[in-house]
């Protein structure tokens, strides 16, 4: 009839029922897969891209550093090391001479030595002892005090090969000299480090002759002489007799080659030390002079 609703069905629904006809799947989870695969796809893209990060770029590519290689610094030649300079000591004029009895007196200072170098002797001297007439050693019944002094009054402790000795003198000064000849050159060497030892240990020493006289030494220490040859001296005062007369000396020994030179000059009128230099000259210039007398005995050596 018209105009009323069509009665309502119990039956279920058939594709046909369906709106749109039957274009549609038959089956309806069919229908779920074609809504959700492309969540998949996303999914997959988005891992891709998190693992390729394309818009982190590449940093640049640097440049190792090459490897250190052992650099070898070139050692410089070593320079030769300076060697220390040795100073090699001038052979002493001499030092092997030989002097006997016919050449020893040549060591001996002469009158024109004195009179040439000594200012109380300008005016000339005379000769007190003529050599040869004067022993070695103490005068007999004489002695020492101290004992251990002796070889400073007689040079050497034993009797020489040979012995001479001369004095000149005025009346304001002497001059006395001395020489001993050793065996030999080695001898002689032995002989004077043995005499610088008793003069070092022998400030003050005594001479006491046969009659009871005594005559006494005071001495300085010994210089070491600034010649050519190996020489000691020293200033000394004197004391003689039973009022104690009292003199200024000088007194030197001088090594050339087998022989030991002493002398000895006194200054007869000067009391004081700086009167008998003016008189005598220095030490160093007397003993100048005794050397260069045994420099031209040297020479003359045949």
């Amino acid at each position: 009839m018209s105009g009323t609703a069509p009665e309502s069905s119990d039956a279920p629904r058939t594709p046909s029922d369906a709106p749109g006809g039957g274009d549609e799947p038959a089956s309806r989870p069919g229908r779920r897969t074609g809504r959700w695969w492309w969540l998949g796809v996303v999914a997959v893209v988005v891992v891709i891209v998190l693992v390729w990060r394309p818009w982190v770029s590449d940093p640049p590519a640097v440049p190792m550093a090459p490897s250190p290689t052992a650099v070898t610094t070139p050692t410089p030649a070593a320079s030769p090391s300076a060697a220390p300079t040795v100073t090699t000591p001038a052979p002493v004029p001499g030092a092997d001479a030989v002097f006997d009895e016919t050449t020893a007196a040549s060591l001996l200072a002469t009158s024109a030595d004195l009179e040439s170098k000594v200012p109380a002797a300008v005016d000339g001297v005379t000769r007190r002892v003529e050599p040869g007439t004067v022993p070695w050693g103490l005068p007999e019944g004489s002695r020492v005090d101290p004992e251990s002094c002796t070889t400073a009054v007689t040079v050497v402790g034993t009797a020489p090969t040979h012995h001479d000795a001369t004095a000149w003198g005025n009346e304001e000064m002497t001059f006395v000299e001395d020489v001993v000849v050793l065996l030999d050159a080695a001898a002689a060497r032995a002989s004077f480090r043995a005499l610088v030892t008793v003069v070092d240990e022998c400030p003050r020493y005594a001479l006491l002759d046969a009659d009871g006289g005594r005559t006494t030494w005071t001495a300085e220490p010994a210089l070491e002489g600034q010649g050519v040859f190996p020489a000691i001296v020293q200033e000394i005062t004197v004391r003689t007799g039973e009022d104690d007369e009292t003199r200024q000396q000088t007194t030197g020994h001088v090594l050339v080659g087998n022989a030991i030179v002493t002398w000895t000059a006194t200054a007869l009128r000067a009391e004081a030390r700086d009167d008998a230099q003016a008189a005598l000259g220095t030490p160093a210039e007397l003993s100048a002079m005794v050397e260069q007398r045994a420099l031209s005995a040297v020479r003359a050596l045949p």
